[in-house]
């Protein structure tokens, strides 16, 4: 018993000597809140952004998340390194002209080929350091802005880019593209055997290029139903 009584005093002691430990009707420090009830999903949704800037923000956060095709950062020769993701996160949010997109997309439309040159080049600076040696980070560009491009067009207030936007480019659309033999593609055929993120601009442009004149080619056959107003649309050769 006298083991017990020891015992039962030194537990006694301990709960006396530390103020943070449980002790009978124990309440808590002044300092310390209790955790904040959870918000509803009205509560939430109510909070959502109205001011412009922070509207355009979440905009394009959602747009590239939504946008990044993770195959690009997977395999043993992956196209870009871990932290792609993230930095171009960043850079749409905070570098990338959106209020330009959103408000003067008619106007953007009539030289869409210079802005995207200069927009793919920013995306370089944004990236390089995640791009391995063995590719051309402005071919990785190129493909990063045209997915992101692709997402936006579900905003009416982007939709003007329509016609103008660019074809992804990647091993598979090469493929498919190599293996259709049109006239309009004979001047860019020989790029469809290197890989699509080795190309320069130039290359690139000329390859864009190609392809409208594919698409007009299309749309030109007799008794066609559907006609095609995007080179975005010939992504159904590989569906």
């Amino acid at each position: 018993m006298k083991g017990f009584r020891k015992s039962e005093k030194q537990c006694n002691h301990g709960l006396q000597s530390n103020s943070d430990r449980w002790q009978p009707n124990h309440v808590l420090p002044a300092d310390r809140k209790k955790p904040r009830p959870l918000k509803s999903s009205l509560e939430r949704a109510m909070e959502a952004p109205f001011a412009e800037k922070e509207f355009l923000d979440c905009i394009a956060r959602e747009t590239a998340r939504m946008s990044y095709p993770g195959s690009m950062s997977r395999g043993s020769r992956p196209i870009v390194l871990k932290g792609t993701k993230a930095e171009l996160e960043k850079f749409f949010v905070a570098g990338f002209p959106l209020s330009e997109v959103w408000h003067q997309s008619a106007a953007l439309s009539r030289d869409y080929d210079t802005w995207h040159e200069q927009q793919s080049r920013n995306i370089v600076i944004a990236i390089k350091h995640h791009v391995p040696g063995y590719h051309n980070p402005v071919a990785v560009a190129t493909k990063f802005l045209n997915t992101f491009m692709h997402q936006l067009m579900k905003y009416d207030s982007c939709r003007a880019l329509w016609e103008q936007l660019h074809l992804p480019l990647d091993r598979r659309v090469f493929s498919a593209l190599a293996s259709i033999g049109s006239p309009s593609l004979a001047g860019v055929q020989p790029h469809f055997s290197e890989s699509p993120y080795s190309l320069n601009y130039q290359n690139y442009h000329d390859i864009q290029n190609s392809l409208w004149k594919f698409v007009k080619e299309l749309n030109a056959r007799p008794g066609v139903g559907m006609r095609m107003s995007s080179r975005i649309q010939l992504n159904w050769l590989w569906v």
